[in-house]
């Protein structure tokens, strides 16, 4: 099984993890037989752009790990049968070790309803963020 998870960069910052994929440079993908990590360009993780889970799935990878998710996003990688976990820290080796030791949460649609509307209450006119 594999894992990715949306990181800053593959040199200084490889480590750091991105706010989430729609602002991610390079994903990370742990290989959890292997205990390797590998570091991809963003437009490097899938080969089928319109249906990324696919791509997702055909390199092994049905776990995502993200400090933020879009509504949307959330619920086709929850549909295509993808497991998606909130992020707890910064860094990528942590978040790894904190998955591997079970101790990371299925992501919260509350959540992703935030990193929907980007946080700021009032840059919409919902008001189940309130």
């Amino acid at each position: 099984m594999k894992v990715i998870l949306p990181v800053i960069d593959d040199q200084g910052a490889r480590n750091m993890m991105a706010n989430g994929f729609h602002n991610a440079r390079f994903a990370c993908i742990y290989d959890c037989d292997t205990h390797d990590c590998e570091w991809l360009p963003s437009e490097k993780i899938s080969e089928k752009p319109g249906n990324l889970t696919l791509g997702l799935k055909q390199k092994g990878i049905y776990t995502v790990i993200s400090p933020q998710m879009p509504l949307m996003a959330l619920g086709l990688f929850i549909e295509s049968g993808l497991v998606v976990y909130q992020s707890k820290s910064n860094n990528v080796e942590e978040n790894i070790k904190l998955f591997i030791d079970n101790e990371l949460k299925p992501f919260p649609v509350q959540e992703a309803l935030v990193s929907e509307c980007g946080g700021g209450c009032s840059s919409c006119s919902s008001t189940s963020c309130n």
